[in-house]
């Protein structure tokens, strides 16, 4: 069986977390961290987009945390369908609250990508990762205060460069 690195199905984590024992909580409860108790592995149970109406997705992902690198090769090549969503919403989570950059280096990957060679699901994983990660929206994601309009008008180009990529990707894959 593979490694995982993420469990994004909440029926799983349930299971899993009865093999684990409760370390640390964190953010009011919305953070938890796990020891689980055969392989000593630190794993964190949290809320992904916790700013959508019901909470968001309850996750749970090893420490240390995955690199972006890590996320994408995740999200594009996991064989367990909920870690690879897991890894898409990790990477959309990172990029509204730490502000890192994954956009570029995503499609750099999709790009490289032989699309006439793909089975259909690996086609609909691709529209999947474009669409939820939100890549073929041009809108800024970055914040924006304290920003001169130069710095604003140059990442806004950088959001509307990746969504005329994205959709570019998404005609070839449809």
């Amino acid at each position: 069986m593979a490694e995982r690195h993420l469990y994004g199905d909440g029926a799983k984590i349930e299971e899993l977390l009865r093999e684990m024992e409760l370390v640390e909580l964190a953010a009011g409860g919305w953070a938890a961290v796990y020891k689980h108790n055969a392989t000593g592995a630190f794993w964190m149970k949290y809320h992904t987009m916790s700013g959508s109406q019901g909470g968001g997705y309850v996750q749970l992902i090893r420490l240390p945390l995955p690199s972006t690198e890590q996320l994408i090769s995740i999200a594009l090549y996991s064989q367990f369908e909920d870690e690879a969503l897991a890894a898409i919403l990790r990477l959309v989570d990172e990029e509204a609250i730490e502000q890192k950059d994954f956009r570029h280096q995503l499609l750099n990957q999709l790009e490289e990508q032989n699309l006439s060679g793909l089975s259909s699901s690996q086609k609909l994983r691709i529209q999947r990762i474009i669409k939820l990660s939100a890549l073929d929206n041009p809108m800024n994601r970055w914040e924006v205060l304290n920003k001169s309009a130069a710095q604003v008008q140059q990442e806004a180009l950088y959001f509307k460069t990746a969504a005329d990529r994205a959709k570019l990707l998404l005609k070839r894959v449809l």
